[in-house]
């Protein structure tokens, strides 16, 4: 056998048992139930406790008179609300919930898959940053050890590749019974980590080296009709984001700094940063995981049944199930940034942010927001766990805001030449 037979022989073994050793590793979690979260990340015993304290209280309406008995699982400012039954802009039955059974939130295949099928590849270099990180995809960590593992796990979240909803957000002044209402189309695609929509897991030719990009069109309040803007987020940690707005009144775009992603958003409470709990690169900050807490979370929520009037900080007639969330403490690299901390409370299945807590840079109390999560119905026919609102409440200036999403679609076919100026001026469709 010549030399180059014995080498060609050699490497084709050698790729053999590679492949046998990944197909094992990804049989034993598998096997084991230890790829993906089960129950929620509960252990038996503690379902059964779980189980045992649902008979008690599945369906039984959550309000002033009963807060007290369920305030352990609430942040504990948010449970003072339902306990003051008047203040806030409560409506005159007061606020309430109601308590739903703890159950699976919904997963597509392509995200198993992809998760199963990169497990081996998934690998951390020293400063944070993933091996191979533009061609996995899926959960890279799905048995989180640390905050950083939990905060990728978040990040490789596609949101079904690409998605489009309504969003109708509202800024609430409750203590003057005052609010102002937005409505706006959002569109959002996943350039790499896909795992639903063809092609996977990465677009083809992305020249612009894009990770994430998303596209708004505003049409109202009347000041901000027809204002639209897009962002791209990047591959690269070390780029900031490069963000476009068409301002409609004076028909010219303007380039959005990235030092303006801590100013509030067009009056409300919110900054660029806040969205779905964190909208930034993952290495700006550093994770803590200190552990587990059990909350009643908004997993599956049927937005349409919420019910508020003007002024109303919360929606009433809203489903939460106690869930035992992981709780990550996130603190930004950057000495100057606005938030001292953020507390997140993630879902152990899809990783989303649940609750997110907020303090300022004296470690102050700030603000508390929550997102509202269904099992929404996917182009393809599966069920994707997706954000269906939100409520966000700042203590300091007790300010508030909710916002819904309807008309949601997920896992549609959507093109990367719609996060162009030529599409931004042209109107976005």
């Amino acid at each position: 056998m010549g030399a180059k037979t014995i080498t060609a022989y050699n490497r084709t073994l050698k790729a053999f048992f590679a492949a046998v050793l990944t197909t094992a590793l990804i049989c034993t979690a598998a096997g084991a139930g230890e790829l993906m979260p089960q129950n929620g990340g509960y252990t038996e015993d503690e379902l059964v406790t779980l189980r045992e304290w649902e008979k008690k209280w599945v369906g039984v309406r959550i309000d002033s008179s009963t807060i007290d008995q369920v305030a352990q699982y609430l942040p504990q400012r948010v449970a003072e609300i339902y306990a003051a039954n008047g203040d806030w802009g409560a409506p005159p039955e007061g606020y309430y919930f109601t308590i739903s059974r703890n159950r699976p939130a919904a997963e597509t295949r392509g995200m198993k898959q992809a998760t199963r099928r990169n497990l081996p590849r998934a690998a951390m270099r020293p400063d944070g940053s993933l091996e191979d990180f533009t061609d996995i995809a899926g959960m890279p960590f799905p048995q989180p050890a640390t905050g950083l593992e939990v905060a990728w796990n978040y990040d490789f979240n596609t949101h079904g590749d690409a998605a489009h909803y309504t969003r109708t957000g509202t800024n609430i002044n409750p203590i003057r019974g005052t609010e102002k209402v937005g409505v706006q189309d959002a569109w959002e695609l996943f350039w790499i980590h896909r795992v639903d929509v063809d092609p996977r897991p990465a677009l083809p030719q992305n020249t612009r080296g894009v990770s994430r990009s998303t596209f708004y069109h505003m049409y109202s309040p009347p000041e901000f009709k027809n204002i639209r803007m897009f962002n791209l987020r990047y591959i690269d940690p070390h780029k900031s984001d490069m963000a476009y707005m068409w301002l409609s009144a004076f028909r010219r775009i303007q380039r959005i700094s990235n030092a303006s992603r801590t100013d509030s958003i067009d009056g409300t409470d919110l900054i660029y940063d806040d969205e779905y709990g964190w909208d930034g690169q993952i290495l700006r900050n550093t994770y803590r995981l200190t552990g587990t807490r059990e909350l009643l979370c908004g997993r599956h929520v049927d937005i349409e049944k919420a019910v508020r009037i003007p002024g109303q900080a919360l929606l009433n007639n809203v489903s939460r199930e106690r869930t035992k969330t992981l709780v990550v403490e996130v603190v930004s690299r950057d000495p100057n940034y606005l938030y001292g901390k953020r507390i997140w409370y993630v879902d152990p299945e899809t990783y989303l942010i649940l609750w997110t807590e907020i303090y300022d840079r004296q470690m102050r109390y700030w603000k508390c927001f929550e997102n509202l999560t269904n099992d929404i119905r996917t182009e393809s026919g599966e069920y994707k766990n997706f954000i269906v609102g939100n409520h966000y409440l700042d203590f300091q200036r007790k300010h508030a805001g909710t916002w819904q999403n309807t008309r949601i679609q997920v896992g549609i076919e959507l093109g990367p030449d719609m996060f162009t100026l030529f599409n931004l001026q042209r109107g976005g469709y």
